[in-house]
């Protein structure tokens, strides 16, 4: 028998083990079929849009739209839009009021005055939330009011990437 052994052990092995082997691959081919992809929805911001634009209203954008994105979402400019007052190429941030100002109105209508603005008013800014809000309303009450919008950044009320992005829709006057 050892030698039976000896001599057919190889072939014994392979007999057995070729079914179990089909048997295995047959189930892993079944598992590994591809699945249909998932649906992945996009983040979302809705920006406020207003001014001289066809369509003023709060609108849905999806993460990484620019303000030309909310521009066209408020069905274009009206005629008497002033594009070059606005940084079009802007990304859209959530709860951002996009203003599009009126050719000849130099923008002074739709700045913010930082020495009379609301909380909320203030929260429409890009990159100024609640904290910063209440940081700047509380500073002007506690220190005066301020002189000039570089005060913001000696007061330690933003950092400067901030202050580079609201430097044109502020100011400290009428």
């Amino acid at each position: 028998m050892t030698q039976f052994w000896e001599r057919y052990r190889l072939m014994v092995v392979a007999a057995i083990a070729a079914p179990l082997l089909a048997l295995l691959g047959f189930l892993l081919g079944r598992h590994t079929a591809p699945s249909p992809p998932l649906a992945v929805s996009q983040p979302e911001v809705r920006v406020y849009v207003i001014g001289a634009v066809r369509q003023p209203g709060v609108y849905s954008l999806w993460e990484g739209a620019r303000w030309i994105d909310a521009l066209e979402a408020a069905g274009g400019p009206a005629e008497d839009a002033d594009l070059e007052a606005v940084n079009l190429a802007r990304r859209a941030r959530d709860e951002d009021m996009v203003i599009i100002p009126r050719r000849g109105s130099q923008g002074r209508s739709a700045l913010v005055n930082i020495n009379i603005a609301s909380e909320k008013e203030l929260e429409a800014l890009p990159g100024i939330g609640p904290v910063r809000a209440r940081a700047i309303v509380r500073s002007r009450e506690e220190d005066g009011p301020f002189q000039s919008l570089e005060e913001l950044l000696a007061r330690n009320l933003i950092p400067r990437s901030i202050f580079e992005e609201i430097k044109n829709l502020v100011t400290v006057g009428p």
